[in-house]
């Protein structure tokens, strides 16, 4: 027998015959049988599932421990750990409730062994938790939703309405790994309308859902071909190249377009200045972060070197370089939903800052005014120097 087994793998090597080779560090066991199964199992629940922690059976031809459960349907799911550990985590529960799960120790041949059993009781899920957190209220052109998500799930919160029959639609799906956070959805007209809220994880798990009677706050997006740039004497508004402050209001943001980019060592803070065109009391703005370059990897772009972090806003009817002619309008600090360290970041972040933008909102008790001046106090990568993308305003123009 074994000489025929040598032969094949002989002529695999010379002829690539059919005959399989067996997997690298795996050795051929002819005399295969299930191991022993595992012992000592010790259950430690976590939201929304378990870690089983066991002793592994002393058997040469141990390949994995596999975990048997069922989270609804009668659906058996699997979770494997090779032999090199002696611990797995299962999640996906939607509920509190005991539910049982089968450990099986299986051999090089996948051959199972007995099952030893063991209950979990999973702590609250994070589809439930989160919902709990939910707050919903009324904010310029829409609603704005919170919430906590202390354990980092992976999570869709959709966000309904109703159309124009009253049949309830959704109205948007955010997607957040975030530990907290909020959204805004926009865009409905300043009149009581209902508003639900639900959540799904990945398993396809959806807490219940919140209904709200809300009246969005009236808004209008500010008409950017008639803003200008204002030179005022202590601004930083001479561009770095060639484009100047026109292209934060070109309605263009990508790594591929021009940016406001000021020139290195020009220092921190720096401001430029705004005239709208008209005096509006605002609402709220958004800031597009520059999308840096080989796409979104490189270090000239969102969340390092001249990207601002902290910036301040200030009004006014009547400007001039002197700061005293300014109101402080609100103080504004960018986040990175990842909360990744450094220049670190992942697709959330790029699609927060650069593809949708960052919302700001001003005070409910800001004065209407026709001039803005911008101070960035603080950039994301510690240089002397700033890069706005685009710059959009809202509110209602007086």
């Amino acid at each position: 027998m074994k000489n025929i087994i040598y032969t094949c793998l002989f002529l695999t090597g010379l002829f690539l015959s059919g005959c399989e080779e067996p997997e690298k560090g795996i050795p051929v066991n002819e005399n295969d049988i299930s191991p022993a199964p595992v012992s000592n199992v010790e259950v430690k629940n976590i939201p929304g599932g378990a870690t089983l922690s066991y002793a592994l059976p002393e058997s040469e031809n141990l390949l994995y421990v596999v975990a048997e459960y069922s989270i609804h349907n009668g659906v058996i799911l699997e979770k494997k750990a090779s032999y090199y550990n002696n611990s797995l985590t299962i999640e996906g529960f939607p509920d509190t409730n005991p539910y049982e799960v089968k450990l099986y120790a299986v051999s090089r041949g996948d051959k199972k062994s007995s099952p030893v059993s063991a209950t979990i009781n999973p702590l609250t899920p994070p589809v439930v938790s989160v919902f709990g957190s939910l707050s919903a209220i009324p904010t310029f052109g829409g609603v704005n939703i919170s919430f906590e998500n202390n354990n980092e799930a992976d999570l869709k919160i959709t966000v309904l309405t109703t159309d124009s029959h009253g049949d309830l639609y959704p109205a948007e799906t955010y997607y957040t790994k975030r530990k907290n956070g909020s959204f805004s959805v926009r865009g409905f007209e300043p009149v009581e309308r209902k508003f639900g809220f639900y959540i799904r994880d990945r398993w396809e798990n959806y807490s219940d859902t919140l209904f709200a009677e809300l009246t969005p706050y009236y808004e209008e997006k500010l008409d950017k071909s008639k803003f200008r740039a204002v030179e005022l004497a202590s601004d930083t508004y001479q561009p770095h190249i060639s484009i100047g402050m026109t292209a934060m209001w070109d309605d263009i943001w990508n790594a591929n377009q021009p940016v406001f980019h000021t020139k290195p060592n020009t220092g921190i803070p720096q401001s430029f200045t705004v005239d709208l065109g008209a005096k509006a009391k605002l609402s709220r703005f958004k800031f597009y972060h520059r999308l840096s370059g080989n796409g979104g990897q490189g270090s000239d772009g969102q969340y390092n070197a001249g990207d601002p972090q902290i910036l301040q806003v200030y009004g006014s009817n009547d400007p001039t370089d002197n700061w005293d002619s300014w109101t402080l309008l609100g103080t504004f600090q960018s986040v990175k939903p990842s909360g990744l360290p450094g220049v670190q970041f992942n697709a959330e972040d790029i699609q927060f800052a650069c593809v949708d933008g960052e919302d700001f909102e001003f005070p409910l008790d800001a004065p209407a005014v026709q001039y803005l001046r911008v101070k960035t106090t603080k950039v994301w990568g510690g240089v002397t120097y700033v890069y706005y993308s685009e710059l959009t305003f809202w509110g209602e123009v007086q």
